[in-house]
């Protein structure tokens, strides 16, 4: 689906735990091809493709992946996808022990081990960073809380926030952190004000997509809280 011209929503619909589930990543038009914005779960290669085929867009032409943060949803077929395209890896320096391997993933538990294949990150973020798209200047975020290093992306001109996991769509409407997920949830609510502070008409989440909602209703989730 087509967010504003040059983003693209990517609906990746996966079979897992006896049920059927849709992840949202984003692919950005950019001068070089495109930017992607998540990759989506392990062995889920194919399905990354087929949506980016719907958008008239080639997994072989990506030549970068911004990478949120390190759960395996958004990142775990990252290092089939740089296999395949040699795509140039994009993170938050605190998330690259994580992507590559380093250290283990914040919320792998005994009971409920995580893992994904080590990615080299071969530029650290820290947030403030700006791509030239073809929706004008994406501005990355920080936005730590359901990870340590979560990051969110911003496009002012087209007054859109590709949020990835700091926000959530339920049902249709724009809510907060979820916190049987999140890290560290005071952090995650303090990088939601941050989000309040960004000039928002529509926000696009990687669980629930797509709400036309953004300042005044991330705002109301602040105050709300």
């Amino acid at each position: 689906m087509e967010l504003t011209p040059g983003v693209h929503g990517l609906p990746l619909r996966v079979s897992m735990d006896d049920r059927e589930a849709t992840f949202n990543a984003t692919a950005v038009e950019t001068p070089r091809g495109p930017l992607l914005i998540d990759v989506g779960l392990p062995d889920t290669v194919d399905v990354l493709e087929a949506a980016l085929d719907d958008e008239g867009l080639r997994l072989d032409d990506a030549w970068g992946i911004l990478i949120t943060h390190q759960d395996p949803d958004h990142a775990g077929c990252l290092a089939a996808v740089v296999d395949r395209t040699d795509a140039v890896v994009f993170a938050h320096e605190t998330e690259a022990p994580y992507l590559e391997g380093d250290r283990e993933l914040v919320k792998s538990t005994a009971e409920r081990p995580l893992s994904i294949d080590s990615t080299t990150v071969d530029v650290r973020l820290t947030g403030g960073e700006t791509f030239a798209t073809a929706a004008g200047p994406m501005e990355v975020i920080a936005t730590p809380g359901h990870s340590p290093g979560h990051v969110s992306a911003h496009f002012p001109d087209a007054e859109l926030l590709v949020s990835a996991d700091a926000l959530n769509v339920v049902d249709g409407a724009l809510v907060g952190p979820r916190p049987e997920v999140t890290q560290d949830l005071e952090t995650a609510w303090e990088s939601v004000e941050t989000l309040a502070d960004l000039a928002v008409a529509e926000t696009f989440c990687f669980h629930g997509g797509r709400a036309a909602a953004g300042t005044a209703r991330i705002r109301e989730l602040v105050a709300d809280r």
